[in-house]
């Protein structure tokens, strides 16, 4: 994923550059939010493979633009006793390799910022994270919408629109007993299969989800939509 060009720059030698204004930024406003060397620590070694990537790209560019000329000359060239030297090999290599999805952790980080207490605009503005243009949906008041269908095999689909979220944390309650949480949910329809009772009649469910920034829940629950499964 790429997080979104209303904050984020779009080629990739102005996302190495923001991403080291944001790291540089964050070891000063980042534990003053509460954040700790937990989230400190990945983020220098992401950062460190973006640099590092940008450099290679150059080095790589050099390199190939250099083998074009040497293969122009050596098959091209007028024979004159001359022998053309192949150029060096780059040696191009990660120092710290990370694990893939650096741009996913990014933006889950940057929902956790804008959601920490003591949060400002100004803090936003150094760290590069303000959208051009704000986006209408408030994490503290997000509310998703749901639609919910059934299928035999008393099976319960909760389809759902993530908007700019990670997700949607989901709960049923069956049978009118209590909230149960049946997990968290990264695409739509999130599908749960409710236990068929003794006499294998239809159970009453209802459903309702909060959406998620990263792993954490936010904003409200959604209306209560309640079906009737199909054994």
């Amino acid at each position: 994923m790429i997080p979104s060009d209303k904050w984020f720059p779009r080629s990739f030698v102005d996302r190495a550059a923001w991403f080291a204004n944001f790291t540089f930024q964050f070891q000063t406003i980042g534990p003053n939010l509460g954040f700790d060397n937990t989230d400190i620590g990945p983020l220098n070694d992401d950062n460190a493979v973006i640099q590092e990537l940008v450099t290679a790209y150059d080095q790589a560019e050099a390199f190939f633009e250099a083998v074009r000329a040497y293969r122009k000359l050596v098959t091209e060239g007028d024979v004159n006793g001359t022998t053309p030297s192949f150029p060096a090999n780059p040696n191009l290599q990660i120092d710290v390799p990370v694990p893939q999805g650096i741009f996913e952790r990014l933006d889950n980080l940057v929902k956790r910022i804008r959601l920490a207490n003591g949060y400002s605009i100004e803090e936003g503005e150094l760290l590069g994270i303000v959208p051009s243009t704000p986006s209408n949906i408030s994490p503290e008041s997000a509310k998703p919408t749901l639609t919910v269908l059934t299928e035999p095999g008393n099976k319960v689909l909760v389809k759902f629109v993530k908007k700019n979220f990670n997700g949607i944390l989901l709960e049923i309650s069956v049978d009118k007993g209590p909230w149960e949480d049946k997990g968290r949910f990264n695409s739509s329809p999130a599908v749960v299969t409710v236990p068929q009772n003794a006499n294998e009649l239809p159970r009453l469910v209802a459903v309702r989800a909060r959406y998620l920034v990263g792993n954490d829940p936010v904003g409200e629950w959604s209306d209560t939509v309640t079906v009737q499964t199909t054994p």
